[in-house]
C-alpha cells in the first residue's frame, strides 16, 4: 500500500480530527486576536457566573458540539448578564466546528479561489451573470493598468474617466483583500486631486509602486440610499447577508446591517465598524447593534439614530437580490454577500464563500438555528470517513 494513500486515510480518520481540534484549541488564541481579546475580557471581568455554572454550561457546549468550547469565552457567555437556557447556550457554533467540518462539508473546492477569491474575476463573473454591482474605474493586474474592460490603457486615460464622473472618493482595492484590509482610500481635494489621509496622491507613480505588491481594482465612491446614509454618513454601509442555495432551493440565511463610525470610510467590524441584525422577512432592524469589542449600541454612536422600530424601507430590494443571485450561482451552497442600496438600484458589492462566523453570530445571538443545525455528530463522521452520505460534498448539485 502506498505511504500516500496510508497518510490519506489516517488524514481523514476521527483520531485526526480530533488533533487538529486539540491543536485549535491550544494554539488559536495565539494566531486570532480576537480570541486572545476574548480571553483577556473572561480574566478581569469581574461580573462572572458562579464557577460551578461555568462548568457546567461549557460541559453541555463540549458534550453537544464533541469540541472544546473556546466560543463560550468568545461570545462572554459567561457574563451573568448572559442567563441563557440549554437552547439558547447551544446555538451558539464553536468556530471549530463551523470552519472545519460544517463549511467544508458543502464548500465547493475548486470554485472557491477560482470564482469568488479575486475581486476582478468576481467583476467579470457577475457582469455574466447579469448580477446588479458597482463598477470599477480601472484595474492594476501584474502592474499594468486596465480599463474595466480589459483593455490596456495609460494613467492619462484613467484621468479623463475620472474627471469626468467627479468622483468625491475613489478606493484602491486589493484584489484579493478581505475585511477591508490594504485598501487605499482618496478624497477629492479643493484643487481636484485625489490624496489619502496620510497625503499620498493618486498618480502613474502610485499605482506603480503598489502594483508591486500585487494586484488591484479602482472603484470610485457610491452614493447609498438616504434612508441607510442617516445611521452612518461617511462609509458605504452594506447589508452582509448570507445565502443558502441547496440544488435550486435558495434562502437568505442571515442578514446583518454594517455600520462605519468615528469618521471611518469603511464598515468592516474588523475596521472598529458596528452591526446591527436585520429581520429577513420583515426588514425591521433589531433593537441593539453591536461591535466585536463587546459593545453594544441602542442607537449609532456618532448620529445618534435609534434602532428600534426602524425598518428598511427598500429591504425587498435587497432580499430580491440575494434570492436572485444566489440562484445564478448553483456552485456555492453557503455564500456571504455584502449589498449595498443606492438611489437607483440594489447592487452587490462583494461576495465570499466563507464569511467572518463571529459578528454575525453576535447579532443573532447564535446561528445554530439559522443554519438548521440538528446533528453535529453527523459533519463529525462525515470528515472522520465513518459515514458516506449520498449528497455527499455537493448537496448543491444542479
Amino acid at each position: 500500500m502506498h505511504p500516500k494513500y496510508i497518510l490519506n486515510k489516517i488524514d481523514a480518520s476521527r483520531l485526526a480530527f480530533r488533533l487538529k481540534e486539540i491543536e485549535h484549541r491550544i494554539s488559536y488564541a495565539k494566531h486570532d486576536y480576537r480570541m486572545a481579546r476574548a480571553l483577556d475580557r473572561f480574566n478581569t471581568c469581574t461580573d462572572k457566573k458562579p464557577d460551578r455554572q461555568i462548568r457546567k454550561e461549557m460541559n453541555v457546549c463540549k458534550s453537544y458540539w464533541d469540541c472544546h468550547p473556546l466560543h463560550y469565552y468568545r461570545y462572554d457567555l459567561y457574563r451573568k448578564d448572559r442567563e441563557l437556557d440549554e437552547e439558547e447556550l447551544l446555538n451558539y457554533i464553536p468556530e471549530f466546528f463551523f470552519y472545519r467540518l460544517f463549511m467544508p462539508f458543502y464548500r465547493s473546492g475548486e470554485y472557491d479561489i477560482l470564482l469568488l477569491g479575486d475581486k476582478i474575476i468576481t467583476e467579470k463573473l457577475f457582469k455574466g451573470l447579469a448580477i446588479p454591482q458597482a463598477q470599477s474605474i480601472g484595474l492594476l493586474f501584474q502592474n499594468r493598468l486596465f480599463s474595466a474592460d480589459f483593455e490596456e490603457i495609460d494613467f492619462t486615460i484613467l484621468e479623463e474617466k475620472i474627471r469626468e464622473k467627479n468622483y468625491r472618493t475613489i478606493f484602491l482595492k486589493p484584489s484579493g483583500g478581505m475585511a477591508g484590509s490594504g485598501i487605499h482610500i482618496f478624497s477629492r481635494n479643493a484643487g481636484g486631486r485625489y490624496i489619502t489621509s496620510n497625503n499620498s496622491i493618486l498618480d502613474a507613480s502610485f499605482l506603480k509602486a503598489a502594483g508591486t505588491t500585487g494586484d488591484y481594482m479602482l472603484q470610485g465612491g457610491i452614493e447609498q440610499e438616504a434612508e441607510v446614509s442617516t445611521l452612518y454618513p461617511h462609509a458605504v454601509n452594506t447589508f452582509r447577508t448570507v445565502t443558502e442555495n441547496k440544488k435550486g432551493d435558495a434562502r437568505i440565511v442571515v442578514c446583518m446591517l454594517r455600520l462605519g463610525r468615528g469618521g471611518m470610510k469603511i464598515d468592516n467590524a474588523s475596521a472598529n465598524g458596528i452591526f446591527v441584525k436585520v429581520d429577513i422577512d420583515t426588514g425591521f432592524l433589531a433593537e441593539y447593534a453591536h461591535s466585536l469589542n463587546g459593545e453594544t449600541f441602542d442607537r449609532h454612536p456618532d448620529t445618534q439614530a435609534v434602532f428600534k422600530n426602524r425598518r428598511i424601507v427598500r429591504w425587498h430590494d435587497v432580499k430580491d437580490l440575494a434570492i436572485d443571485s444566489a440562484r445564478k450561482l448553483p456552485q456555492f451552497t453557503y455564500i456571504a454577500w455584502d449589498f449595498c442600496l443606492t438611489p437607483e438600484a440594489c447592487i452587490a458589492l462583494e461576495a465570499h464563500p466563507t464569511m467572518g462566523l463571529d459578528g454575525i453570530q453576535i447579532a443573532h445571538n447564535g446561528l445554530r438555528h439559522y443554519f438548521r443545525i440538528d446533528d453535529p455528530q453527523f459533519y463529525w463522521n462525515h470528515h472522520a470517513g465513518m459515514k458516506k452520505d449520498s449528497v455527499g460534498m455537493r448537496q448543491n448539485t444542479f
